[in-house]
């Protein structure tokens, strides 16, 4: 059976802010798999979209009881409105088993909807192009992702939309993706981030089919390994040549400490203070394996709220993702720093803490100062030193 799903403006419980300018929602329909040459192993199905208002078909009740809305439609905007509202960009496992089985899908298949909710929430002022990723982690939990661009800055400032969800991951703890949708092909330097993941070559990538010249009633989409869009891939074991050292999502601790008399542990304001060892727990888990120059930053906004992020390294050097743009990826998942008439409200951000080590090969404070003076000309930056602790140090 195909659900044919249309548009419900702001009912099926979803609130009209999240519910308004939507397009149709995306039914997917079962999987009609073809054969493909062996190189391409793309596996493509079908969806159909009605043009009608109203939802023609109800479905199927959850193998699990768990009452879900009885439009399937409202379901997927339900769970991207929340996911995105006050899950930190995270459908739940149990959400995303839900819907399936009330879809009778499997989950990945549920990956190109997400994708179309979620692009609704990009900050493109630049491009004015919105991109929506949607990452599927080996704990079934699903990781939304948007492209945001920085006014006022180079186009090289930019963060991809699956960099954000990759990002997002990292931040609920995942340690595995096993597939991600996106709105469009990724870009080189996407397919490059996604390299560092363990097994990144055996990854799912789901993007519209490019060879699809039917009506928007007919909507396909391939399904390729990474490898095959980035073949003869340069990555991390190029670089390392250990493959003991623990990849990206993977959980590792850069043994660092503040610097004996800095000011980070010892700082009269108890904000900045806790600022301090938020950035200094994120450095600790940041991916430099090429630099040796783990950093990390804790933004507070005008609420007082803290978002942190942490360098996340790329064997080809340019995908990295500084410190501050992971932090700005929690802002804007934890504390809606949507857009705006300035492309996203970064003047809600009050202070910067950023924790790296003296004298590393990659240094961030220059940068950080310069993207902070641009987007958040008020906000002040505190730069903290820390270092390598002794073995057997506390």
């Amino acid at each position: 059976r195909i659900r044919r799903c249309r548009a419900r403006g702001g009912s099926g419980g979803v609130p009209a802010k999240a519910a308004r300018g939507r397009p149709s929602p995306m039914s997917m329909a079962s999987v009609a798999r073809t054969p493909s040459p062996p190189f391409a192993r793309h596996r493509r199905w079908l969806s159909r979209v009605s043009t009608k208002s109203g939802c023609s078909s109800r479905p199927r009740a959850s193998a699990a009881d768990l009452a879900p809305p009885a439009d399937p439609c409202a379901f997927v905007l339900e769970a991207v409105a929340r996911a995105t509202a006050t899950d930190h960009f995270v459908i739940s496992a149990e959400r995303v088993l839900a819907l399936a089985a009330q879809r009778g899908l499997d989950p990945q298949n549920l990956l190109p909807e997400f994708v179309r909710e979620a692009q609704k929430l990009a900050i493109p002022p630049t491009s004015k192009f919105h991109v929506g990723a949607a990452a599927l982690g080996a704990s079934g939990a699903v990781y939304l992702g948007v492209n945001v661009e920085l006014p006022g800055l180079p186009l090289n400032a930019s963060i991809h939309a699956e960099q954000f969800a990759v990002v997002t991951a990292m931040r609920a703890g995942e340690r595995a993706l096993k597939a991600i949708a996106t709105t469009a092909a990724p870009c080189g330097h996407c397919r490059q981030f996604m390299n560092e993941l363990r097994g990144a070559a055996s990854m799912r990538v789901i993007i519209p089919d490019p060879g699809d010249t039917g009506t928007n009633a007919r909507k396909r989409h391939l399904v390729l390994p990474l490898c095959d869009l980035l073949p003869h891939s340069f990555g991390p074991l190029d670089l390392t040549h250990d493959e003991s050292l623990p990849l990206m999502l993977e959980e590792r601790h850069n043994g660092l400490r503040f610097v004996p008399g800095g000011i980070g542990a010892s700082s009269s304001d108890e904000l900045d203070a806790l600022a301090a060892e938020l950035a200094l727990t994120e450095a600790n888990a940041a991916y430099a394996p090429y630099s040796a120059s783990p950093a990390g930053l804790a933004l507070v906004d005008d609420k007082g709220l803290m978002h942190a992020g942490r360098s996340v390294e790329s064997a080809a050097y340019n995908p990295t993702m500084s410190p501050l743009h992971a932090a700005l990826v929690a802002a804007v998942g934890g504390a809606g720093m949507g857009p705006d008439a300035n492309g996203g409200e970064w003047g809600r951000i009050e202070s910067a803490t950023l924790v790296e080590m003296n004298g590393a090969p990659v240094q961030y404070a220059g940068t950080v100062a310069l993207i902070l003076k641009t987007i958040a000309p008020r906000a002040r930056l505190n730069v903290i030193a820390c270092e390598k602790a002794e073995p057997g140090a506390s």
